[in-house]
């Protein structure tokens, strides 16, 4: 006997039923196109000007009307997770499942986290390649700072959607390259002794290119202290 929930049948790459394979010719399989605007392949494309520069319309048409869909679904998506994480912050259940769950090949966040729970959540959604890393940065640069003045939910996605990612992450990166603080910035850590050696882990996150920073031009500067 089951408690008054539903059963909820077990889904598994097996469970799907077989797809039957038919010989018959698929209608969409000689499909030619338009006979009057030609082919895809562009040796077939009709030489009157009127058709021409419908079809250039019809495409600039459809292209913008994918690429807005595009930004709006994709800002839907991050506002989302945005929320997640927020609900995270607050929830430390949540926060706990979270970062026991498979981080594949990331190093998953420490429960002292908790506070950056966007950050990590865009960490864990974009994957551990380096395009992934680099993606996650961009999201959070995005719309860390909105979030942290309060944006959610339907007005957070309005913001995204009206100011574009690009234009939010690269205001939001300048604002925060131009804040230099003459106070040094100190972190407490606990090193471990590994092999006769203390070891101690830094993770740092450059807000501009890498090789730029690496190279250390003259209007950049470094210095790392230890006691």
């Amino acid at each position: 006997m089951t408690d008054g929930h539903t059963q909820q049948k077990q889904i598994s790459w097996t469970n799907f039923p077989v797809k039957e394979v038919s010989d018959e010719l698929d209608p969409y399989d000689s499909w030619r196109g338009n006979s009057e605007l030609g082919t895809a392949n562009g040796s077939d494309i009709s030489d009157n000007p009127n058709i021409v520069m419908c079809t250039l319309a019809t495409i600039r048409d459809s292209i913008f009307s994918l690429e807005k869909e595009y930004r709006r679904s994709l800002a839907e998506q991050l506002v989302l997770a945005a929320d997640i994480a927020a609900k995270m912050k607050r929830n430390t259940f949540l926060w706990d499942e979270f970062v026991a769950t498979d981080w594949e090949d990331q190093r998953k966040p420490k429960p002292s986290d908790q506070k950056n729970a966007l950050r990590h959540v865009f960490r864990w959604i974009c994957g551990p390649t380096l395009s992934g890393k680099q993606r996650a940065s961009f999201y959070f640069r995005a719309i860390g700072p909105l979030v942290e003045k309060g944006l959610a939910g339907a007005e957070l996605q309005r913001k995204l959607e009206k100011k574009g990612l690009k234009t939010l992450s690269a205001r939001h990166a300048k604002k925060r390259g131009s804040q230099v603080s003459s106070e040094p910035i100190a972190f407490k850590f606990s090193p471990e002794l590994k092999r006769g050696l203390w070891r101690v882990r830094l993770d740092v996150e450059f807000d501009r290119g890498r090789r730029l920073c690496l190279a250390l031009p003259e209007n950049l500067s470094s210095r790392l202290e230890g006691r």
